[in-house]
């Protein structure tokens, strides 16, 4: 990152594209003022662990900017979990994918691997559908990851889960 401290315009902090034949068409991403803003707000927002939520038309390359971020993490001290979001996504399959990815560390603390943090990506997050009361189930228990920092384990006990060392 720029430590100037100077005013530049976007367009000065775009690279030159350079072709390479062997990447698949999928993972071709050319760079432009607007993937270069998105990639320095990411960078922030991970900077200060703030969760980010990228909002635009189709085509503007969201999911290609973020997937080429978090393909610039580092793999020792972070471990990635791609959802993608359907219609039929609930609020159980996303509870259960972060289960599966996290362990227990403490009585009622879970996390990744010590030492590591989990990077949460989800792709449209608008799919799910909406309940009798208007609510995307797998939105709200993200809400809660986000606000509360954990949800209840959906056992008999209903114990709540804290989990810890997570990026979403």
């Amino acid at each position: 990152m720029d430590q100037t401290k100077e005013w530049r315009a976007w367009t000065s902090l775009v690279p030159e594209y350079e072709y390479k034949p062997e990447l698949p068409f999928s993972q071709i991403l050319v760079p432009t003022k607007d993937t270069e803003k998105t990639t320095w707000v990411l960078k922030m927002m991970d900077k200060v662990k703030r969760p980010v939520v990228l909002i635009g038309e189709t085509g503007t390359s969201k999911t290609a900017t973020i997937q080429k971020y978090v393909n610039t993490l580092p793999r020792d001290v972070n471990i990635v979990l791609n959802m993608s979001f359907s219609s039929r996504t609930s609020s159980m399959d996303i509870q259960r994918y972060i289960e599966n990815n996290t362990e227990k560390r403490t009585k009622d603390v879970y996390g990744p691997t010590p030492g590591k943090r989990l990077v949460i990506f989800i792709d449209d997050m608008n799919m799910p559908q909406v309940d009798t009361y208007g609510t995307q189930q797998p939105i709200a228990l993200l809400k809660l990851l986000i606000e509360k920092g954990g949800f209840y384990d959906r056992g008999k006990e209903l114990n709540w889960m804290f989990i810890k060392d997570i990026c979403k």
